[in-house]
């Protein structure tokens, strides 16, 4: 799995970016480990999700195929991507429909999702439920009640710093 991270790092345009890089990316995988607490979600595809969703930004901005492009990435990888056939579909869709503002039938797909839409605010945008598809990431959004997932400790696949 290290391999592929650093893979992913060194081969993404934005990974330094304070807005979309791996910065952005760690905590859509703290948000991620901590929904995965309240649902069934496949807590390994969110990782990767996480990794993978916005690696192929090609800038900072309005960018609306960039998750279209992580998917491509990702199918052109697929040696590298240790996930059933299934698990993998599920990946490539959140990555794929993550900025389309739908909800998620899919409990992982939906779990991708607001671990990503929780970070919102990073870019001026407050998280609002009505865009949330888990029960807790709503409660969250509701609540305003970010300081659970600022205190909350995981362990991930995402280094706090890149060289």
């Amino acid at each position: 799995m290290k391999d592929l991270v650093e893979k992913v790092i060194a081969e993404a345009e934005l990974s330094n970016s304070s807005i979309h890089g791996v910065w952005h990316w760690r905590m859509v995988e703290r948000n991620a480990h901590y929904l995965c607490q309240f649902n069934e979600a496949d807590l390994k595809v969110v990782y990767l999700f996480a990794l993978f969703h916005d690696c192929k930004r090609e800038n900072d901005h309005r960018d609306l195929e960039h998750g279209p492009r992580a998917e491509r990435y990702l199918r052109s990888i697929r040696d590298w991507v240790d996930l059933s056939d299934e698990r993998f579909e599920n990946l490539c869709l959140a990555c794929a429909t993550h900025t389309l503002g739908t909800k998620a039938k899919n409990v992982t797909v939906a779990t991708c999702w607001d671990s990503d839409r929780l970070e919102i605010g990073r870019v001026g945008f407050i998280p609002d439920e009505k865009f949330m598809s888990t029960e807790e990431a709503k409660r969250i959004a509701r609540e305003d009640d970010f300081e659970v997932l600022e205190n909350f400790e995981y362990s991930g696949i995402i280094p706090e710093e890149t060289s």
